[in-house]
């Protein structure tokens, strides 16, 4: 939606006995929101407040990526200072008295409580995570992947074709194979819509050296700098559980490669990704190579992630 709607609701008790039953009973099971509550303790000149997002798994996987991806938006409505805590989860646990007691906890506002000292390790371990993931401000979302693409990744796998073009359909949220063919490399510019990310995966043919060819599963991540929010937020959130997806059907992927202009991938440049050069061949080719220029063009950018 192109705003936020908003609803209220007023003390009956003090805070805290009735954060759960004020908290929890605004929650639906199939519906992302966020949720402010206020805490009776002031700090400064204003009261805390905390800031809740709610993805259940049952809503759609548009609407959480979009709650994601619209919460930094949210919180420049409010004076800077407004929020002292955050939570976010897909179940009630998570976002509970408990859980915002938890959070709390770690901001030294509370003496520890016993039921979570055992939970410590493994929360600072998916903090961590949870942490990792906010940078990218990103979840995970395990799209159902139709199965003529699967017939189609097996075919690859078997060697028959060496490339698969994939789209996500926003509207079933799935991802289906829209291309499935033989492409020499220097064509693959030639695959990628102007204006719309895509997944491909590609098998890249090529002599080791001059001497023995090699057979390279390569996995490509088209994001050109053009298109839809809506789209630029979906490829995110299905990239990490996808590629899972096709290593458990034997693609056996070696390079993981993000690319904003696929003019930049040349298959000299992909031969690098696979073999860089040694020190002493990379600083002769800083004396002898003079990057070639392309005036009144931005250029792209290239980004080379483990699998």
């Amino acid at each position: 939606s192109s705003g936020i709607n908003a609803e209220y609701g007023g003390q009956e008790k003090d805070w805290e006995e009735d954060y759960d039953n004020m908290v929890l009973e605004l929650l639906d099971e199939d519906e992302c929101c966020f949720l402010v509550y206020r805490l009776d303790e002031p700090r400064g000149s204003h009261f805390e407040h905390v800031l809740i997002t709610w993805r259940p798994e049952e809503a759609s996987v548009k609407d959480r990526a979009a709650y994601t991806m619209s919460k930094p938006h949210l919180t420049e409505l409010f004076e800077e200072g407004t929020f002292s805590y955050f939570l976010g989860g897909h179940t009630f646990s998570d976002v509970d008295f408990n859980a915002l007691k938890y959070v709390m906890m770690g901001e030294g506002e509370i003496e520890p409580l016993s039921r979570y000292e055992e939970l410590k390790k493994e929360a600072l371990a998916e903090e961590e995570v949870e942490r990792n993931r906010a940078l990218k401000k990103i979840p995970d979302m395990d799209m159902y992947v139709e199965d003529d693409t699967v017939k189609e990744i097996n075919k690859f796998v078997k060697g028959f074709i060496n490339f698969i073009q994939f789209v996500i359909d926003g509207k079933r949220e799935t991802i289906r194979a829209t291309d499935s063919s033989n492409v020499a490399i220097d064509d693959l510019a030639d695959k990628m819509p102007e204006d719309s990310p895509r997944f491909n995966l590609y098998r890249y043919s090529h002599l080791k050296e001059g001497k023995s060819t090699e057979f390279v599963p390569v996995f490509i991540y088209y994001v050109p700098e053009g298109g839809t929010a809506k789209a630029k937020s979906l490829y995110p959130c299905a990239i990490d559980c996808f590629i899972k997806k096709l290593q458990s059907l034997n693609a056996d992927i070696k390079l993981r490669l993000e690319f904003s202009d696929m003019a930049d991938m040349t298959e000299g440049v992909l031969y690098e990704m696979i073999y860089p050069p040694d020190r002493e061949t990379l600083l002769a080719s800083f004396r002898d190579v003079v990057p070639a220029k392309r005036p009144g063009k931005r250029g792209g950018w290239i980004k080379v992630l483990p699998v």
